[in-house]
């Protein structure tokens, strides 16, 4: 398998872990009412589909964080691999009595497998994707209890992916520039149904473009 499918797939997972993590700057459910969200993720590439579901906590504004646990299946065959993820990051409006708020923080995803067989020996991969930036995002009224959450993000990405064959090891790295955006549906005060999209700029190894969607069900005090 070729580290380009790995890397790229890594990415996506990297990607929709912000669902476990998520404040009005990235197209979902503010923390002013309800402290705790749950909430569940799919991140579709061109190489592979991710699933993952994860749970977070914040304040109105400040620091809020989160965790995830998902399943990354490969295309043609290509095994599965565990996902385990997490993000922290500090909302605050980008100037005084703005609607607009800006959130920098960062996300780890840790991937293991999956296993390959290689002439009749189990060739073990790993991942470590690191990402570094900010995002903004506004709520807009569409009705009196629905809400449109539109968001764009900036942020640097690190994938690194290793390979252990009978004692042996090998990794690729790969730096990127991840450029998202995508809407918030705010149908309940407690729910939100958010697509997205994002275009990894300047990488060489991964895939381009990763497809998300993601659910977030705030948890009664």
């Amino acid at each position: 398998m070729k580290f380009s499918i790995l890397v790229g797939a890594v990415a996506g997972v990297a990607i929709c872990a912000t669902a476990a993590t998520a404040q009005v700057c990235q197209g979902d459910l503010p923390f002013r009412s309800h402290a705790t969200h749950v909430g569940g993720s799919i991140g579709l590439s061109d190489n592979a589909t991710s699933f993952a579901g994860g749970l977070s906590r914040g304040h109105a504004k400040g620091w809020y964080g989160g965790g995830s646990v998902g399943m990354l299946s490969y295309d043609n065959n290509g095994g599965n691999s565990v996902i385990v993820g997490g993000g922290l990051g500090y909302s605050m409006p980008v100037q005084a009595r703005s609607k607009w708020q800006v959130c920098p923080g960062g996300t780890l995803s840790l991937g293991f497998g999956p296993s390959i067989d290689v002439g009749g020996n189990s060739m073990k991969m790993s991942s470590q994707t690191i990402t570094m930036g900010a995002s903004f995002g506004t709520s807009v009224a569409m009705s009196r209890t629905k809400n449109l959450l539109p968001f764009v993000s900036a942020s640097f990405g690190h994938t690194r992916v290793s390979a252990k064959l009978n004692g042996n090891s090998t990794s690729a790295d790969d730096n990127y520039l991840l450029i998202g955006a995508g809407a918030g549906f705010q149908l309940t005060p407690s729910l939100v149904l958010r697509p997205s999209m994002a275009l990894a700029a300047g990488a060489d190894l991964i895939d381009d473009t990763t497809f998300g969607f993601g659910i977030t069900w705030a948890l009664p005090r």
